[in-house]
């Protein structure tokens, strides 16, 4: 049966960070970012990588089957050179990410870290098809390491996106939680998204003057919630940002270590689900993202 998921809350645990490689490629980043994030909060780093399993095939040529596995186990070893870390080969009947779900979920996992494409520009995160699906539907945190990441000191300054929402506040509490684990600072990020034209178009000047100052009076309002939640000792301010949210987030991330986000989705409870903003910012972010998972009874962050 499996075990219950986990909250959006990193903490120092016993549950694994595990950190999805692919076998194909030379991409360490996963690993090295799930090293990081491992030392950061003292969970134990599992490794894991997928390879096919068509039963039809393995039954008439076993030999195939292991050949695979042992391809994976190989590629495994060369990828945790160095990093302290189990590793595991999962066979994937059609679907890796139904796999790592799996895993997660049996291993309780406190955070999924997975990689980008190969098609993104450098040090930018471009999810892939595979990584999409991970990203989607996984019982625990993702994190998406930008490609060819190799940083090993723990960040100094976290970014977070803050709506007074459960998931801003998820992402608050996450952010907060790791930034004590590795002795950061935390930065909030609010957006103040643009007026709807719908409704603008219908006003005078004045109206229109109005409308835009009660705007940014609520993104104001809303990142002093934010920054009291964080407290004086944790904090390294906070900026209101104009803009739709994930072009405005992902400018802002290059002034940060990690970027901590809702998933801003309608999934079920304790899974997690992408909307618009969440899946488009981890597409353009130019610094890891961490998307946290809304669980149940996630207090009000003010």
């Amino acid at each position: 049966m499996a075990g219950p998921r986990r909250s959006a809350t990193l903490e120092v645990m016993s549950e694994p960070i595990i950190a999805a490689v692919d076998p194909r490629r030379a991409d360490r980043a996963p690993a090295a970012l799930g090293a990081l994030l491992s030392r950061v909060t003292g969970a134990p780093l599992l490794l894991a990588a997928t390879y096919p399993l068509d039963r039809s095939v393995d039954s008439l040529y076993p030999e195939y089957a292991r050949s695979l596995r042992l391809d994976a186990e190989r590629a495994l070893r060369r990828i945790a050179a160095g990093v302290d870390a189990e590793t595991v080969a999962l066979p994937a009947d059609g679907s890796p990410a139904h796999a790592l779900h799996d895993l997660a979920d049996r291993e309780h996992a406190s955070l999924l870290v997975i990689g980008s494409s190969q098609r993104g520009q450098l040090g930018r995160v471009l999810p892939g098809a595979v990584t999409d699906r991970l990203l989607h539907g996984a019982p625990c945190p993702v994190a998406v390491a930008p490609a060819a990441f190799t940083a090993t000191a723990a960040p100094r300054v976290i970014g977070v996106a803050f709506t007074d929402a459960p998931d801003g506040r998820a992402a608050l509490d996450a952010a907060c939680a790791l930034a004590e684990q590795a002795d950061a600072l935390v930065r909030v990020f609010v957006v103040a998204e643009p007026l709807d034209w719908l409704v603008t178009g219908t006003l005078d000047g004045v109206a229109l003057a109005d409308a835009d100052r009660a705007r940014r009076q609520g993104a104001e309002h809303t990142l002093a919630i934010a920054l009291e939640a964080v407290g004086p000792d944790r904090s390294a301010g906070g900026r209101t940002l104009s803009g739709r949210p994930a072009p405005a987030l992902a400018a802002a991330s290059g002034d940060v270590d990690l970027l901590v986000c809702g998933s801003r989705g309608y999934g079920p409870v304790r899974t997690l689900m992408l909307g618009s903003t969440s899946h488009a910012l981890v597409r353009e972010a130019a610094c890891p993202v961490l998307v946290a998972l809304v669980s149940a009874g996630v207090p009000a962050a003010g």
